[in-house]
């Protein structure tokens, strides 16, 4: 498998004639060049971003290369690129080196294991002390990175990958096994129903979904004490929705009236009288690809992935040593180390990482996550 970066350093010229980029490959570098992207695999052009990758299955350290602009609307397509060995490039792949994107119909990934192990951990040898000498392998590095990343979406109250949340999804439906959404994966998270509350319908059909940011909804629907569906609030285009907050407003269109006087929806029976069950959403939130995630937030994630990966590339390297001395002859040699029982080997970098991720925390928590607020009776 080879990973093509695909650099485009005039790209505001560029997207004024075209729209995507076409992948070419030969088995040598005088051969004939034939397309390997698809219609839905082409890496597509934005103005905020100038590198672009495509990965090759198929792909061979003696696959070469070509490249076009392409416009899918227009089928104008520019001339190829000179080519290119797949085993050329340096083999790392990632955000700090420029050549990572979402692959189509995948959300990504926040950072990838070269991420961790070339940039955030750079001079760290990753390698047991054991006798096949193991190298920690990319899968290992994206576990850490899952789980700093659901520990992040807890810490800031607010989804960072994306969720499908669906209410009484039927049987046949597919849920993710893992809470991760990937291609084919119908929703990720089950959701309860939401209650029926006078006070909130009076106040234009106030409803705060329970995660957020939103991305969109799919499903909305009011139903009515004996689980009747009395309204689709899709349809009749009743929904309002600030994506940042996840708060629902219910605001009727065309010339109907609005509150408990809606006769052909049946809503006046039931106005001022409060029922569990009212409200079903399907949505769906966090950034629509990993390529979205705030630069700042994807550093701080990598950081708290790398804290938990270093505290068992440290045990794995020097497993409860502490310190050694050899002396022959008058002659003495010692070593010490910080590990300690209350110290680990990298103790250094985890606790600067600690104090970054700490500070990040305290400046930054409230604008991704929600504000806590308590309220006083008198």
């Amino acid at each position: 498998m080879n990973q093509i970066s695909i650099a485009v350093d005039n790209i505001i010229q560029v997207l004024e004639t075209y729209d995507s980029i076409k992948v070419y490959s030969a088995p040598s570098q005088n051969g004939t060049y034939a397309e390997i992207s698809t219609p839905s695999t082409r890496p597509v052009l934005h103005s905020y971003e100038q590198v672009y990758w495509f990965t090759d299955g198929a792909g061979t350290s003696t696959t070469w290369y070509k490249t076009s602009y392409f416009n899918s609307t227009t089928l104008v397509e520019s001339s190829l690129s000179a080519a290119v060995l797949g085993a050329s490039g340096s083999g790392k792949v990632g955000y700090s080196f420029g050549n990572y994107s979402a692959p189509p119909n995948e959300w990504g990934k926040i950072v990838t294991a070269d991420d961790l192990r070339y940039t955030y951990m750079w001079g760290i040898d990753c390698t047991a002390k054991d006798i096949a000498e193991s190298d920690m392998e990319d899968s290992q590095f994206d576990f850490y990175i899952r789980g700093a990343l659901r520990d992040f979406e807890i810490y800031l109250t607010t989804d960072i990958a994306k969720h499908v949340y669906m209410t009484n999804p039927i049987d046949t439906l597919n849920q993710s096994d893992d809470g991760f959404w990937r291609a084919g994966v119908d929703y990720t998270d089950e959701e309860d129903s939401y209650d029926f509350d006078p006070l909130q319908w009076g106040n234009w059909g106030f409803i705060s979904l329970r995660h957020a940011p939103v991305i969109s909804i799919e499903r909305a629907q009011m139903y009515s004490p004996v689980r009747n569906m009395v309204l689709d609030l899709l349809k009749t285009g009743w929904v309002r929705l600030n994506k940042k907050t996840g708060r629902v407003n219910l605001y009727p269109t065309g010339n109907l009236p609005y509150g408990p006087f809606i006769a052909p929806s049946g809503v006046w029976r039931y106005f001022g009288m409060r029922y569990p069950n009212g409200f079903e959403f399907d949505y769906t939130t966090g950034y629509k690809t990993s390529n979205q995630v705030p630069e700042g937030l994807r550093q701080v994630i990598a950081k708290w992935a790398v804290i938990k990966a270093l505290q068992s590339v440290g045990d794995g390297l020097l497993a409860g040593f502490s310190s050694q001395s050899v002396s022959l002859d008058g002659l003495s040699e010692s070593f010490s180390s910080t590990q300690s029982a209350t110290s680990a080997y990298f103790g250094a970098r985890i606790k600067s990482y600690q104090e970054e991720v700490k500070d990040w925390m305290q400046h930054n928590r409230y604008k991704f996550g929600k504000i806590p607020l308590g309220f006083v009776g008198v």
